[in-house]
Formats: C-alpha cells, structure tokens, sequence
C-alpha cells in the first residue's frame, strides 16, 4: 500500500483536526521533521510560530524539497514563501503541485541552479520573481530564490544565460542602479571638489568685479561696514551694473585658490576606495522574472530530449528534408564528374539513459555539451549537420577523399569520457563517395549506414 504523503505544519499550539480532508502532520521544530522521515507534499506555516519562520524557510529552500510549496498562514510578506492561506487550501494546492510534479519526465535530484529554477517556476504559474531591494547587499538587489538555489555565492548572475535562451524573460523594470566600474559595488557616494587640483577643500562665496579696475574677489573683500570699497584701487562700488556686477564663477578652492562656476563631481566607492568620474559607472538595470513558454516546453521534454538538444549549442543544423535534398544533389554530381567527392558520416548516441540514470541531468548535459564543442570543432565551415529524432548526427563532408575520419571521432570521443563511471557509447559509420553504387540516392545512402552493431 502506497505511503499518504501530508503537508507538514510548523506549530507550537496546532493540533491535528479530526477531519479527513485534513492530512497533515503537526512538527514545533525542522529537526523533528527530518526525524520522523516524512515525504511532504507541501509546507504550511502557523502564525504561532512567525518567529521562527525565517529559519524554517530557508531550511525548506536548500533542502531536497526546495521546489514544494511553503505557504503561511499569516501574510509574513517573504519571497520565498508562497503566499497565506488556511490550511484546507493549501493542501489543495499542494496536491495539484504533485498533479504538475508527475507530468515531468525527469528526477528533481541533482539538478543543476538553473534547472531548479526553470521547475520551482513551472511549479508556481504567472509567478514573476521580484528583486528585493536590501540595502546590506552588494548591488542593493537580490532575487532571493536564485540566492538560495545558487551552488556558488560568489556567482548569482548563471540565471542570465537562462535569459538569453529565452527560457526566462524580463518582464517589468523595477530599478536601475551605478555600481563601481571596479568592484561592481552600488555602495558608493557622490563628492564635488575643485576642477582644478580635486581637493575638497572647497568654499561657495559670491564674488564682485570691480569695472574701474577689472578685479574680481570674494565680496568680504569688498565689504567695508555698510560700503562696498574695492580693495585694490578703493573705488566705492555704489550701482550694480555700473560700478560692479557678479560674475557667475561662485565657488573658490581653499588648497588652491582657483575659482570657478560649479564644482567637478565624482563618486567614491564604499566597498573598494575607487574614485572617479560618474558617467564611468557601470548600469545595472533589475526586473522581475518569469518564465517563457518555451521555457515550460523545454523543462516538459523528456530527459533524453534535453540532452540531445544541448547538441545544437554548438552545432548549426539545417533540417533533414533539407539534408536529403543537398545530398541527392552531391550524389548526382559525383555521377558525372568524381572530382566532387564527399563523404557521410552517422554518429549516433546508444546510452544516454544510462548516463543521465548514472551521472544525473546536470552533469550529463556538461559531458555531451563537451562533445558536442569538440566535434564542431573538427568540424570545417563546409560541412553541413542534421539531426533526427531518434539521436542520430548526420554529418555531410562534401570535398573528402581522406579516409580516417572514424577514427579521429573515436578519439575524440574518448578524449571527454568521465574517468570513471558509465562511459558514452556511440555508434559511428561513415561511408565515402568513392565506395557508392550509381543507383544510389541519399534515402537508401543513409539506410545503409544506419547498421548498429548489437
């Protein structure tokens, strides 16, 4: 019989009602939980134990159930909490989670940060991921949940490269901050100094300028009782505009005695001491998050779909009616003159169950991601690649007489294999034109090569 799954509440004063919609298991600590090796549908959290939500959050985020549900019923306005509600409703949302839990085709362990978080938001549609202004934080900024799910704390920005494989997206811009061209910090601080020697030694004061004999000064220079007396050839200074005017230079330096309009700014970093002048600060702009729908088509297919799609990170490919097409033009062209040789190669992928059952998603999508660098990188820019769905490169090498090629994709195979563990296995053919009937056509050529050699 199978085993009920509950939510767990964290309570001092809860008890268990004597109702059978209600299951769920009552815990007044994370440690008792883990003891009792309970399998959660979801979290609930009651409002007697507010104090201690923070811990018990943090706790479910970074444990092996970081994608369930944790709701409160108190509005505690946390953004790894999934809102308020009363205990009915969330073991009612919960089990839809556990609805959309089963329709994934892959194991949550072991997954890589981004992964985890294309499923915590698949788990929690419309949901848009908000920056948290925090003002302890480097960049003023942190989105709490790829904090928490990050395997490196010194790295919090691997969600852009979701971004640009459109499987996230921006949504609204919520603030844009200057950070240190240095250190990356929004701490810093704005100071004026003297455009002359930079000192911030500097004084605003309002100057004249004597018309009798040009000299200008700060007006206490002038000022003699309720009189305005120039101090160099002591005429009195009775009418604006005729014996005087105020020029519009208001500030002097006190370190170097330079005059000027307004003040030179520039910023100074908390974190690192940088100085310099504003428009070098770097522009980072924040919004909120939330997933695309090719990305919630991507995170549906199967495992093994997925690892073969990181193949076409590296390598360009055209389709396979197009493939066929440009190949029965090459055959035809051989026919009549043998200078255009080519040859075609098939590698095709036998195990990648095994290696995702063995190494997990993660990983195994860094092992076939190396391969497939390294095999585009033998690659020349004349060679032209096709896939199809059932895990087979087609490679057409038009311009080949050289035999060999088999081997070269074997050692290259070899040269990414993990040194220990299920090993890649792949079965590779290739045939050259040199070796084809004349009634062939690329229909029949690509039967031919597709022999395994079970």
């Amino acid at each position: 019989m199978q085993k009920t799954k509950k939510i767990i509440v964290f309570s001092n004063k809860l008890t268990k009602k004597n109702d059978s919609k209600t299951e769920y298991e009552v815990f007044n600590s994370w440690e008792n939980f883990i003891k009792s090796e309970l399998e959660p549908i979801g979290f609930w959290i009651a409002k007697d134990f507010n104090d201690n939500y923070l811990s018990i959050v943090n706790n479910i985020r970074r444990s092996n159930w970081w994608y369930k549900y944790c709701f409160s019923e108190d509005n505690l306005n946390n953004k790894l909490l999934d809102g308020s509600l009363d205990i009915d409703q969330a073991i009612d949302k919960c089990n839809l989670s556990e609805e959309k839990i089963a329709k994934l085709k892959f194991s949550l362990g072991g997954l890589a940060p981004s992964e985890k978080l294309l499923v915590y938001l698949y788990l929690r549609e419309g949901l848009e991921i908000v920056p948290q202004f925090n003002p302890n934080a480097p960049k003023l900024y942190t989105y709490p949940i790829i904090e928490i799910l990050s395997d490196n704390q010194n790295d919090l920005d691997w969600y852009q490269e979701l971004i640009r494989k459109n499987l996230i997206a921006y949504k609204k811009l919520i603030d844009r901050v200057r950070l240190c061209n240095k250190c990356s910090s929004a701490h810093i601080y704005f100071i004026d100094v003297c455009p002359n020697c930079k000192n911030i030694d500097i004084k605003r004061s309002r100057f004249l300028h004597c018309f009798a004999c040009g000299y200008v000064g700060k007006q206490e220079e002038f000022s003699k009782g309720y009189d305005l007396i120039c101090p160099k050839c002591n005429a009195h200074l009775k009418h604006i505009g005729v014996d005087y005017d105020l020029p519009t230079a208001q500030y002097i330096c006190n370190s170097c005695g330079y005059v000027f309009e307004e003040p030179e700014t520039i910023y100074r970093c908390i974190a690192c001491g940088e100085e310099g002048s504003p428009d070098k600060l770097n522009i980072q702009e924040f919004y909120s998050i939330e997933m695309t729908l090719y990305g919630r088509e991507w995170l549906l297919l199967e495992q093994k779909k997925i690892i073969f799609s990181v193949l076409s990170e590296s390598l360009k490919y055209v389709s396979l009616e197009y493939f066929q097409l440009l190949l029965d033009w090459f055959i035809k062209l051989y026919k009549r003159d043998s200078n255009f040789s080519f040859a075609l190669a098939l590698i095709k992928f036998q195990n990648i169950e095994e290696i995702i059952q063995f190494y997990g998603i993660s990983q195994s999508i860094e092992i076939y991601r190396a391969l497939a660098q390294r095999i585009s990188e033998m690659l020349r820019n004349t060679d032209i690649v096709c896939r199809d769905d059932e895990y087979k490169l087609w490679i057409f090498l038009p311009a080949t007489k050289k035999k060999g090629i088999c081997n070269r994709i074997n050692k290259l195979v070899n040269s990414i294999q993990p040194e220990s563990g299920v090993k890649i296995k792949v079965y590779i053919n290739i045939q050259y034109s040199s070796e084809i009937d004349s009634e062939i056509n690329a229909e029949f050529l690509m039967n031919k090569l597709d022999k395994t050699d079970d």
